[in-house]
């Protein structure tokens, strides 16, 4: 065992000693609660390359298997502190996810009030906030995010490091919520973000609108993007539908304004619409088309519907089967995804599809 993986067990050991204790001093001090909770969803999918078939044992094709741990302490006055620390795991092989960070899916502690609520440490960009529960696959099997940017400087966590939150009182049904991220120097090629969104939740309906803008290390040129989005629920049925329209320069160059592979170019728009619909007491039935439109010269766009089914077996484990079909111009190789991961390599001009079923079970 190496000295680094030995410092993570003995955290690891001492984090969960420490949290396992907090149960037992809540309940002695009135006002105060801890609850430990998770989400394990394992799935078996197969993917269409062009050039080849790949079968594999995956973890979280609906959702990320996760571990997590939530606190509040009422402070009086109207005033509470909270904390949220969140694991995420890849079953299929015990492993921690997020490139093997401890709480890599969520680590914050907060103070609200009156006002609002004061957040800090790694979280969502706010557009993750609009583009998830707008997305008829919430970002599963054929996730929104494939062609709609979730805000964060990675395109593939979503999340930010080094981040303040302000989260907004809702007033009739409006609530705002702000980020800014720290570079810190930039000395490990950490990225200055900013982001905000603006939701509106009534009844049936949501709908809102965000920004995001992340910086290079330099902070001198910018990836940013305005979202839009809309879901109505209408008894059984609902609809839904997103917009984006974005630019990245801090991540291509005039010379290589967008790769075949790696959605999100120097300038592009994208869009999704679809909808679900519940069949009988236990199931749902999802569908999504999304475009990506690279604004570009290259001009690598991409189409892609995704279909996903749900049957719920009680309040907390479903069985689930999806899906997802892209279709590539003749020049890109873009990849599809679900809720962990992208299946690839694609060969260039092909088609790529994914068949996956699983169960997700809450506690």
């Amino acid at each position: 065992m190496t000295r680094q993986a030995s410092a993570l067990t003995t955290l690891a050991l001492a984090a969960l000693t420490t949290l396992g204790a907090l149960p037992a001093a809540a309940q002695n001090s009135p006002g105060t609660s801890v609850t430990v909770y998770g989400l394990i969803d394992g799935c078996l999918a197969s993917a269409d390359l062009g050039s080849e078939r790949l079968n594999a044992v995956s973890s979280g094709c609906l959702y990320g298997s996760r571990l997590g741990f939530r606190g509040t302490e009422d402070l009086g006055g109207g005033l509470q502190a909270a904390f949220t620390l969140e694991s995420g795991i890849t079953i299929d092989n015990g492993q921690l996810a997020q490139g093997g960070r401890m709480f890599g899916r969520k680590a914050l502690v907060s103070l609200s009030g009156p006002w609002g609520t004061v957040e800090a440490g790694r979280d969502y960009a706010p557009a993750f906030y609009l583009v998830q529960p707008i997305d008829p696959m919430a970002l599963g099997i054929g996730t929104a995010s494939s062609s709609l940017w979730t805000g964060a400087a990675s395109t593939t966590s979503a999340r930010n490091d080094n981040a303040v939150n302000y989260l907004s009182p809702t007033w009739g049904g409006v609530s705002l919520r702000l980020q800014a991220t720290a570079g810190e120097g930039g000395s490990g090629g950490a990225r200055k973000s900013q982001g905000l969104n603006l939701l509106y939740r009534s009844g049936g309906t949501l709908a809102g609108l965000s920004y995001a803008r992340v910086g290079d290390v330099a902070d001198d040129q910018h990836d940013s993007a305005f979202t839009l989005g809309v879901k109505q629920e209408l008894g059984r049925f609902s609809v839904a539908a997103l917009a984006q329209s974005g630019a990245w320069e801090a991540s291509r160059t005039v010379a290589a304004p967008a790769s075949t592979s790696s959605v999100f170019s120097r300038k592009y728009r994208s869009w999704l619409v679809g909808g679900s619909v519940r069949t009988g007491s236990v199931g749902k039935l999802s569908l999504s088309i999304k475009r990506y439109d690279d604004r570009t010269v290259r001009n690598f766009d991409f189409t892609q519907v995704s279909v996903n089914y749900v049957h719920a077996l009680s309040k907390r484990t479903d069985l689930y089967a999806g899906w997802s079909r892209l279709g590539n111009n003749s020049r890109t190789s873009y990849t599809v995804s679900d809720a962990t991961g992208a299946y690839g390599p694609v060969q260039a001009g092909a088609s790529t599809s994914l068949l996956a079923a699983g169960i997700k079970h809450v506690f």
